[in-house]
């Protein structure tokens, strides 16, 4: 992007410009490249630059990868794409602007429904002409479609998309779309979430054996402005759904979803520095005492190490040990010494005597407590 922000109002219905009267749209064939040149001749889109049309076909819940480069680096590539609806008009369903970490676009679109869809190469200024390219690059299905992706994505997970009337509906009464990923024990995920055009709100869980969606963790405002962001570790191997919805009932929009897996070492563990949330329930090892969790960490021998529990909802209590031969060797432990808004966070300090991978008991203080958590690891 150069020079000026653009907001997520192209997402609303744009008025169809054409340029000479209507012309044949050239077909981006999987696994293709097209190249095209925009001119002062061409129509002008939502962005205020000329474009380009081009004809996809997708299968539903296929997801495809379309990557514009400018040629000669004369524009600053964006690229839209959308479907035509009666009476001439373009509806955007999304768009990319610098999704190659550059100038150039890379928009990530899973197809909700079959069909024939209209991209648009433009330019993110008014008056940028010249060369380009648009690489397309093809995955899966998921044989779903409205809304909804059953099959296990891969991470990461990078995809934009739209929450409209269409979409399934949640348990709140909220439209939504969801991805389905697999992530074994420990191991640790970044889930964030943005939006231009409404209040994003990211919610993180699994669908039971009973076909109930259960939830995990879910954020509203932490990734700056109304954006949503967290981090989760996972106490089971397991497949897990998160959902891109809106904060109010009703709502709807554009969306950039990502999912990366950011553990600090291949048996997973939280990264220094990193809070990550979670949900005490009564489901978590349930007994005759309190429930708890285990979350991993690595650290090397003779570091300083601390560990935070942190908590509104429960009386947080801590233990930090190692598990040999199949059982779990306290080092420390702790109830109130974080402090926090309540006064009942947990923090624990300690040298790691040895290298190698370290658990933190996250635990409450009395049986029957349930809550959210976050769990924060310092290494020094």
């Amino acid at each position: 992007m150069r020079g000026r922000w653009m907001t997520g109002a192209a997402a609303a219905v744009v008025t169809l410009a054409l340029a000479g009267g209507a012309m044949a749209q050239q077909q981006i064939a999987p696994y293709s490249t097209v190249s095209g040149r925009l001119e002062t001749r061409d129509p002008v889109s939502s962005t205020g630059g000329r474009f380009d049309r081009y004809r996809l076909t997708a299968r539903p819940g296929e997801r495809v990868v379309l990557t514009m480069r400018s040629t000669d680096g004369a524009i600053d590539p964006y690229l839209q794409i959308g479907r035509s609806l009666p009476g001439g008009q373009f509806h955007e369903l999304s768009y990319d602007d610098d999704g190659t970490g550059s100038l150039d676009s890379m928009l990530d679109f899973i197809a909700q429904e079959g069909g024939d869809y209209e991209v648009r190469a433009t330019s993110f200024s008014s008056d940028d002409y010249g060369p380009y390219t648009i690489e397309r690059a093809d995955y899966a299905p998921s044989g779903g479609g409205g809304g909804y992706d059953p099959t296990i994505n891969s991470l990461p997970i990078r995809v934009s998309g739209m929450i409209d009337s269409r979409d399934p509906v949640d348990g709140e009464g909220r439209y939504y779309e969801g991805y389905r990923f697999t992530l074994p024990q420990q191991r640790v995920v970044r889930i964030r979430l943005e939006s231009d055009d409404m209040d994003p709100y990211v919610i993180l869980g699994f669908v039971d054996a009973y076909g109930q969606y259960q939830n995990l963790f879910y954020d509203d405002d932490s990734g700056g402005s109304l954006n949503s962001e967290f981090y989760y570790q996972s106490v089971a191997d397991d497949v897990f759904e998160v959902r891109a919805t809106t904060y109010g009932i009703g709502g709807t929009g554009s969306y950039r979803l990502y999912v990366e897996d950011v553990s600090t070492t291949a048996d997973g563990g939280l990264p220094s520095g990193v809070a990550v949330g979670g949900w005490i329930t009564e489901t978590d090892n349930p007994g005759y005492g309190p429930n708890f969790e285990y979350r991993a960490f690595y650290a090397q021998a003779g570091q300083r190490v601390r560990v935070l529990q942190r908590s509104s909802e429960v009386d947080s209590y801590l233990y930090v040990g190692r598990w040999i031969d199949g059982a779990f060797h306290e080092i420390a432990r702790d109830d109130d010494s974080g402090g926090g808004e309540t006064g009942l966070d947990s923090e624990i300090n300690f040298i790691a005597p040895v290298t190698g991978l370290y658990y933190a008991k996250v635990s409450t203080l009395s049986a029957g407590e349930t809550g959210l958590f976050s769990l924060q690891v310092d290494i020094y």
